[in-house]
């Protein structure tokens, strides 16, 4: 047995306390994580059963904190602050993903999908390789979340294309790809922070959106139009995503458990979505918004136009012609499955 004299001992418990201050302590941070959805909204619930979720399994060592409503800004303005650290996270829609990795408009192309029932074919056989597109672009994605079919929603009736192109259309400050559909088809656009649609709308700067149902009544901007073509436009989803350098600081098992405990969350919002459509339909009817219905020529002349503008889009390279390949045939395949 080894006995230490009393200085022996005294310099051997120095030696140990010096190794353990000098130890590196446990990985551990605070996630600033930021969205336009208002608080109170069903996002935000989710969110901070979330936050409290992650701060319980980490034992404290990574902690949510969450900015909603957009006090951070718009998506643009959130992208802005996670570059430089002031977010380490958010929910955003793909336009501010133009130029970082734009096959995330595959889903986007304008009509496209022709009915929810097409989106739930696609989505599982696609979802996993546009948030691996993403990874690669910087981009740790927790999933994706339906907000929905987009349609025009406007102060002013109009059923045609000739009737579109009369209209004062907003599209999203910034968004070069949301602008440059609408030109396609015709349609001039005016540019607007999503903060400032509902002034636009309320002052006449703009009469039309086109939007998800859901997001109108979010955002309170049903309130103030009349008529909703019912020919869904375009699909929106949210991508949530955190930026990789900070979530790579992370301990190897926290990063677990943000990935799974964000993942749930986006998976829960993205089914709440999809009940809440019907019963937000029923609500505008309610307070007496028109819905109207495009004749066949009228609806055939629209799909004719969309498709147009998605075949150019890939043929240009803005979509990658590969994966919009792959991705016209899973309609296809889902197309002929139903005509059986």
């Amino acid at each position: 047995m080894t006995i230490f004299k009393g200085g022996a001992l005294r310099s051997l418990l120095l030696a140990g306390a010096v190794l353990l201050a000098g130890a590196p302590p446990a990985l551990g941070a605070t996630l600033k994580i930021a969205t336009v959805s208002p608080d109170g909204s069903v996002w935000m619930k989710l969110l901070r059963n979330a936050a409290r979720d992650v701060e319980e399994r980490t034992e404290g060592r990574v902690q949510l904190k969450l900015y909603p409503g957009g006090v951070m800004g718009d998506d643009r303005a959130m992208m802005r602050k996670m570059r430089i650290g002031q977010l380490q996270g958010a929910i955003v829609t793909t336009g501010v993903f133009n130029r970082i990795f734009p096959d995330l408009h595959l889903y986007n192309l304008p009509m496209q999908f022709r009915s929810l029932a097409e989106v739930d074919h696609v989505r599982p056989r696609f979802d996993a390789e546009l948030m691996r597109g993403l990874e690669d672009a910087g981009f740790v994605c927790a999933g994706f979340a339906e907000v929905g079919m987009a349609y025009a929603m406007a102060t002013r009736e109009a059923r045609s294309l000739a009737d579109a192109r009369r209209l004062k259309v907003w599209t999203p400050q910034g968004d070069d790809t949301a602008a440059k559909a609408l030109k396609d088809f015709g349609i001039t656009p005016v540019p607007l922070t999503i903060p400032d649609v509902l002034a636009g709308l309320q002052t006449g700067l703009i009469d039309t959106v086109a939007a998800p149902l859901v997001g109108a009544v979010a955002l309170q901007w049903h309130g103030q139009i009349r008529y909703v073509l019912d020919l869904p436009f375009m699909y929106i989803y949210a991508p949530m995503v955190l930026a990789k350098r900070p979530f790579e600081r992370l301990d190897p098992r926290d990063q677990a458990v943000v990935r799974r405990v964000l993942g749930a969350a986006v998976r829960e919002a993205d089914a709440g979505n999809r009940r809440d459509h019907d019963a937000v339909r029923q609500v505008m009817e309610r307070q007496g918004l028109t819905f109207l219905q495009p004749s066949p020529a009228e609806t055939r002349e629209w799909q004719e136009r969309a498709d147009a503008v998605s075949g150019a889009w890939a043929a240009s390279g803005i979509v990658t012609p590969e994966r919009h390949e792959r991705f016209v045939g899973l309609l296809a395949e889902y197309r002929t499955e139903l005509a059986r």
